[in-house]
């Protein structure tokens, strides 16, 4: 009966041990990667937006639309303008939540309407075929 006792505490104690292991396994595991422009859900449900790299978005306009030495000097002052304009509406205070989101839409809206007027007929057609900012491809 003895025997018995101490078998089954032995058991127990063999049990939660291995349980809280794997506990601890799976807690170090990190989560698979999320695809390069997926936005993140954090646990409230809101959606965060990846950052975007300066002269990334410059860089990949080139790219797509074999723009000339000129063209990307067009572009990467219209787009450095846009992130002037759109830093100092995250800063601004004085505005409501949907206030500054209209404004950043404005800014992105007439930034795009700047740079396509920068861009040979051809491009165009290429640039009204990408995806506007915030949108999915």
């Amino acid at each position: 009966m003895k025997t018995a006792r101490l078998l089954l505490l032995g058991m127990a104690a063999l049990g939660l041990s291995l349980s809280e292991a794997r506990s601890q396994e799976s807690a170090t595991v990190p989560p698979p990667p999320l695809p390069e422009n997926a936005p993140t859900t954090p646990q409230n449900g809101a959606t965060q937006h990846r950052h975007v790299k300066p002269g990334s978005v410059l860089a990949d306009l080139t790219a797509k639309l074999g723009q000339t030495a000129e063209q990307q000097a067009t572009v990467g002052s219209i787009i450095a303008g846009a992130r002037t304009q759109m830093k100092a509406a995250r800063a601004d205070d004085t505005l409501s939540k949907e206030d500054r989101r209209a404004k950043m839409k404005q800014v992105i809206e007439a930034s795009r309407v700047q740079i396509r007027a920068a861009l040979t007929p051809e491009q165009q057609k290429t640039f009204d075929a990408l995806p506007a900012p915030g949108q999915r491809q």
